[in-house]
């Protein structure tokens, strides 16, 4: 549907990693779809790596799978959240009307023709749970999901994100003292802040600008954009992003 947004963000389950695609678009319209069950399917991977999860070998046949149950859910009436992959196992998640044999005996007949064998659970589920518990993402986990688009945005451009750069930050403020506040942590943790100004563009808010040199790589960024990120929250404000110039 044209409300549909998949994304896509890592998170640790269990002490192993974890790999999430969701629907982020499917929030807004999720309390109006008359589905009252939800429907988790296991598929145990053949070969997962030693961290869990698959390999590139197997990513390719499991995917496809994926794909053919998201249209055999739609085609009974269901719809498809999402995927988790962890520990071994790929979990493809859906919300379906009561009474749903028909609709395991084709996904079972699916996966069998793939040469997998999958554990299909369903559960009464009025409140959605399966979505807002099991594939939404927390603050944190959305922040690193952004940090990663926007990696991948400049690498394709041509960056190269094991390169050190000087990277700026955004932090909004209701009021002086709050930005004032965050920005004198800013200095002490060792951040460069190049600016504190009321932010017109943005209404009657203040904006704190500041700077530190790093890389791109996912863990540097998200160690960064993770902690500005909590520490705004904590003082009343809010994390706007990062920017970076394309590094060759």
């Amino acid at each position: 549907m044209a409300e549909d947004a998949w994304r896509m963000y890592f998170a640790e389950m269990g002490g192993l990693p974890a790999s999430i695609v969701f629907n982020d678009g499917i929030a807004k319209r999720l309390g109006d779809l008359p589905l009252t069950h939800a429907m988790k399917i296991r598929i145990p991977l053949k070969s997962p790596r030693g961290d869990g999860m698959t390999t590139r070998e197997e990513s390719g046949p499991v995917n496809q799978l994926d794909e053919t149950f998201d249209k055999i859910i739609t085609e009974h009436g269901g719809e498809y959240l999402g995927r988790v992959t962890n520990n071994g196992s790929r979990w493809v998640l859906a919300l379906i009307p009561a009474g749903p044999r028909e609709l395991e005996a084709a996904l079972n007949a699916a996966a069998a023709a793939a040469g997998y064998a999958p554990e299909i659970h369903v559960e009464a589920d009025p409140e959605k749970s399966v979505y807002w518990q099991d594939l939404y993402p927390t603050e944190d986990d959305r922040q690193v999901m952004v940090d990663m688009e926007v990696q991948g945005a400049l690498q394709q451009q041509g960056d190269d994100p094991a390169k050190p750069r000087e990277i700026g930050h955004w932090v909004y403020f209701q009021e002086e003292t709050a930005a004032q506040g965050f920005a004198q942590w800013a200095r002490d943790t060792g951040y460069r802040v190049d600016s504190i100004a009321p932010a017109p563009e943005a209404g009657p808010l203040w904006l704190v600008r500041m700077t530190h040199r790093g890389t791109l790589q996912l863990n540097d960024i998200s160690g960064h954009s993770l902690t500005i990120a909590r520490r705004a929250r904590e003082g009343g404000g809010q994390y706007d992003g990062w920017e970076s110039p394309v590094t060759v």
